[in-house]
């Protein structure tokens, strides 16, 4: 489920049971620092040297029920929001920040981890020689699509309808990669 519909299901209908989500969001476009009963502290990295956004936002969470007082710092992004346990939940506090500053797109944004990031410069840096090898004639991505495509229509033509669903697999996602349909 989608983090920000479960901030707001969570928020509207309460959870009895459990504890809240908000502890573990530690990162990302809006990050809990401490939550205690009728008060918690969200650090907004985008609300930094931001003071029109920062006093928008306060203005607009002050004018929710059950909020009694918010409170934020365009110089450090923090927003401290004193709230009435009972009327509003932290994660509709948490949402309301989100929606109120259009963060919504950032939210549903995966990091991706370091580790990946420099696979992926390692593969591009193989791209880039593959490519300058060959005279732009191809790189290593669709050197290996075709090679994997050739080897699907290898095993096609080989095994028959043994090899369909492998071999058709095979040919479909190196061709779908090929003409580029296939993601990033």
């Amino acid at each position: 489920m989608h983090i920000l519909t479960g901030m707001l299901i969570a928020g509207i209908f309460g959870r009895k049971r459990g504890k809240s989500l908000l502890p573990m969001l530690r990162t990302g476009p809006v990050q809990t620092v401490h939550l205690l009963p009728g008060r918690v502290r969200f650090r907004v990295p985008s609300l930094v040297d931001a003071p029109s956004r920062a006093e928008t936002l306060k203005v607009r969470l002050g004018t929710l029920d059950g909020v009694d007082d918010v409170d934020v710092s365009h110089a450090s992004g923090s927003v401290l929001i004193q709230y009435q346990e009972k009327v509003v939940r932290p994660e509709l506090l948490f949402a309301a920040i989100v929606r109120l500053l259009g963060l919504e797109k950032e939210m549903e944004h995966t990091p991706r981890p370091k580790a990946v990031k420099e696979l992926r410069a390692v593969f591009d840096s193989l791209n880039r020689v593959v490519y300058d090898q060959t005279r732009g004639i191809l790189d290593f991505s669709s050197g290996l699509l075709i090679l994997m495509a050739a080897v699907g229509v290898n095993k096609i033509l080989r095994e028959g309808s043994a090899a369909m669903p492998s071999g058709f697999a095979l040919l479909w996602w190196g061709a779908h990669q090929l003409l580029g349909h296939g993601g990033e």
